[in-house]
């Protein structure tokens, strides 16, 4: 609601005027009824200005939140829908196939609920707006009547209809110069009135405008909501036929995932040894360097070294390291993803077959989906200390950032090796496609000393 200009309507001068005509001259009056409707909507004025301005402030940012959300899961579920095109012109169902169905039904869920907030703010703002464009209509009839009495008493008035004469009718030059202004005042109050008035009227058309609009944009997003939830059914049908497909392909089923067990206990294996060789040096080194130390002191006792098989130690590192560790750490949340461009389509952790009972699969990273070609890169500088091959996941690299490390697997063609060192971003190597299903992935784990992290804490919003 707009600030309400209430003014004192001009009064002569104290004593009144001097004068020998009959005309009285009157100041245009509201009364008080009139005065004491402007005290109110002056104070309600001076007031809801500021809390409409937070909450606006407030409004905006949820807003301006809800559409960037809206736009980032539309571009996310419009990948899986290309993904999902590539892979059905093989003809062929196949779990991950379904599994990136699910997690498009995720995303598209999460559309609707966005839908669903933005719809619901509206809806607010559309209420608040009702009301004060209600108390705001009632203002400004109040504003015409308190106007058009204040210019019916303002031309009753005969001594303000014959100016001229009420001029020349002063007694002395003094009261002259008193009626002038007193006549000036009461024509600049009459102007500001009709201008406030004006501009109240024109803040009220303003709402209501912005009300359609509102109205407008909610009736679109319910639309968009409806179309969506249409899909989301036809997915979940897919889905539904999808698994009844697969489930007839039971025993095949259980010895893929038998065989992507056994390949992820092998580089499990594999990554351990290689964490493990690297605390055995960094501790041998320590010790040996304190024994030196220990020596150009002349002492003789040597500092006991911690126990090895721990599951939570550490690696014993240089202050670079440290600070390097500590560089890491501080990046939680903000890392680049291994790929340029991709989709997460295998979560970290434990995971119950969606068609086998019973049957679980473990995943110590993530699997992300990536186009053909695509080339794999470092989310964070460090030095590559280890590079291998096994059968089920192709060549493995790890590279060291101080106490944490990040292990990139799939990869076709390395082009690091051994104690190089890599910046954020460098490319590790062109990823492989498996020519069964058209799958080209990376996949990522990272790891602190021997305990293993979610990448999706660590990475950012793709």
């Amino acid at each position: 609601m707009g600030l309400i200009k209430k003014m004192m309507a001009p009064k002569p001068p104290k004593g009144g005027f001097n004068t020998t005509t009959s005309m009285a001259v009157k100041a245009p009056f509201w009364g008080f009824g009139g005065r004491f409707f402007f005290a109110v909507l002056l104070l309600l004025a001076l007031l809801l200005p500021m809390q409409m301005m937070l909450g606006q402030q407030s409004s905006k940012q949820k807003k301006e939140q809800l559409e960037a959300q809206m736009k980032t899961l539309r571009k996310e579920i419009a990948d899986m829908e290309k993904q999902l095109t590539e892979t059905s012109s093989l003809k062929k169902e196949n779990l991950e196939q379904m599994e990136l169905l699910k997690e498009k039904i995720k995303k598209r869920e999460e559309l609707i609920a966005n839908y669903s907030n933005q719809i619901g703010d509206l809806e607010e703002n559309i209420k608040g707006t009702e009301t004060t464009i209600e108390a705001q209509t009632i203002q400004v009839e109040q504003m015409k009547m308190d106007y058009a009495k204040m210019l019916r008493t303002t031309y009753s008035n005969l001594a303000l209809q014959n100016q001229y004469t009420f001029l020349i009718s002063a007694s002395t030059f003094n009261e002259a110069i008193a009626r002038y202004n007193y006549l000036k005042r009461v024509s600049d109050y009459r102007r500001l009135q009709a201008e406030e008035l004006d501009r109240v009227i024109r803040d009220l058309q303003n709402k209501k405008t912005t009300l359609e609009q509102s109205k407008r944009r909610k009736q679109g997003l319910l639309t968009a909501q409806s179309e969506q939830k249409e899909k989301l059914e036809g997915e979940k049908e897919e889905t539904d036929k999808m698994i009844a497909t697969l489930g007839e392909k039971e025993k095949k089923m259980r010895r893929y995932v038998e065989i992507k067990n056994k390949a992820v206990a092998a580089l499990n294996s594999k990554i351990q040894k290689a964490i493990e060789d690297q605390i055995k040096s960094a501790r041998k080194k320590a010790e040996d360097e304190a024994k030196k130390k220990a020596l150009a002191d002349n002492k003789t006792k040597t500092p006991k070294p911690a126990p090895s098989g721990s599951h939570t130690e550490t690696i014993l590192i240089s202050p670079k390291d440290q600070a390097l560790t500590s560089d890491f750490a501080s990046n939680k949340g903000k890392l680049p993803w291994p790929v340029a461009k991709g989709t997460i389509v295998g979560a970290f952790g434990k995971h119950e077959h969606p068609i086998l009972k019973g049957v679980f699969t473990e995943n110590n990273g993530l699997d992300i989906k990536a186009d053909g070609g695509a080339m794999g890169r470092t989310i964070f500088k460090g030095t590559v200390v280890s590079v291998f091959t096994l059968p089920t996941t192709q060549t493995c690299i790890i590279v060291k950032h101080g106490e944490y490390f990040t292990v990139y697997s799939n990869i076709l063609d390395a082009n690091v090796k051994t104690n190089d060192y890599i910046i954020t971003k460098q490319t590790v190597g062109t990823l492989y496609t498996d020519k069964s299903d058209a799958q080209t992935k990376i996949h990522i784990e990272i790891w602190k000393g021997k305990d293993k992290l979610n990448p999706a804490e660590w990475l950012s919003a793709n």
